[in-house]
């Protein structure tokens, strides 16, 4: 957990703040979205945590980690077990 806490660029409905959420406590955005309804049902402060959570934090980057997209590739069949371990070991020695 030691990635910063900013707005998702990539995982957004509105202004990416779930989703920046959602990363960085490594958790589905859906259940960060479900818990804000909640606490905008019962009590609307999830409206204003959202408001100010939407002004302070930093966009995040736009790119998709290179191994996020080897492993959606594995995940659908596209690429092989040894394909994706030889693409992690190349991208760990890359600078």
């Amino acid at each position: 957990m030691s990635r910063q806490l900013a707005r998702s660029e990539t995982d957004r409905v509105l202004a990416g703040v779930a989703g920046g959420v959602a990363q960085r406590f490594s958790i589905n955005s859906t259940l960060v979205r479900l818990a804000w309804l909640v606490s905008v049902l019962f009590g609307g402060l999830g409206i204003l945590v959202y408001l100010i959570l939407w002004t302070v934090l930093p966009k995040g980057p736009t790119q998709i980690p290179a191994i996020g997209i080897a492993e959606e590739r594995y995940a659908r069949g596209e690429i092989s077990a040894t394909e994706l371990e030889r693409i992690r070991s190349d991208l760990q020695a890359a600078p």
